[in-house]
């Protein structure tokens, strides 16, 4: 399994492209949709989604560094679910997220 690596008080920014055989995937009619949740299945954090060029499938899944400093210090469970216009879902692998402590704040 997959472990981002986060630290609290950061924003924290995922971009990444769906692609077929190496090309973009229009998703300008997809819903996409990302969460964080812990061991208890409480929700850590329901992030921002942002297509960034939805013709040739790039996206980005977000949170300000306001939302990250509330983020306990921890491991969290995290996907993202995509829905197609015709009603197909799929999610990608499930990762870690692991949440750090930040050193160096104000």
């Amino acid at each position: 399994m997959t472990t981002i690596t986060h630290k609290r008080g950061d924003t924290f920014e995922l971009s990444s492209t769906i692609e077929n055989a190496g090309v973009g995937v229009d998703i300008t009619s997809w819903t996409i949709s990302s969460q964080a949740r812990d061991e208890a299945d409480a929700i850590l954090q329901t992030f921002t989604v942002t297509k960034t060029d939805a013709a040739n499938g790039a996206f980005t899944v977000s949170a300000t560094a306001a939302q990250t400093e509330l983020w306990p210090i921890g491991s969290y469970q995290m996907d993202i679910e995509f829905i197609e216009a015709g009603g197909e879902v799929n999610s990608t692998e499930t990762f870690t997220l692991s949440v750090l402590r930040d050193i160096t704040r104000d």
